[in-house]
């Protein structure tokens, strides 16, 4: 049985990193189905956007900025705003930790992507 425990272990530890895992925002975009409910880190410039948060239903609470990289670009929402220790400014290179959630309509299609950082750290100013 022993083997089978190393086997089972070496599994979880290859999905916690893919969890964790720096992925651009087209891959996230495209696999966001399976990113559900994981964190992960998206790296790319800060263009500050308005709230969409009626736009959206609530659901993804207030869109503080616009994350892009070479492959797209996605709304991030901050989950505790009050704990940045710099605003945020249009151009700013960052790193964002943060969880995603999958909404689906009626039917199982998946039909909003909400970002939720729990963590920015600043690259570049």
């Amino acid at each position: 049985m022993e083997p089978v425990r190393v086997g089972l272990l070496a599994v979880l530890l290859v999905v916690t990193t893919e969890a964790w895992g720096q992925m651009s925002i087209g891959s996230l975009r495209s696999s966001a189905d399976s990113s559900n409910l994981e964190l992960v880190t998206l790296q790319g410039m800060v263009h500050l956007s308005r709230s969409r948060q009626n736009e959206l239903g609530g659901k993804c609470g207030s869109t503080a900025f616009t994350l892009q990289d070479d492959t797209g670009s996605i709304d991030v929402a901050i989950r505790r705003s009050n704990r940045l220790i710099e605003a945020l400014r249009e151009g700013d290179r960052v790193q964002v930790t943060a969880q995603i959630e999958v909404f689906r309509n009626r039917e199982n299609i998946p039909v909003l992507t909400c970002v939720e950082a729990s963590e920015i750290q600043y690259l570049s100013r």
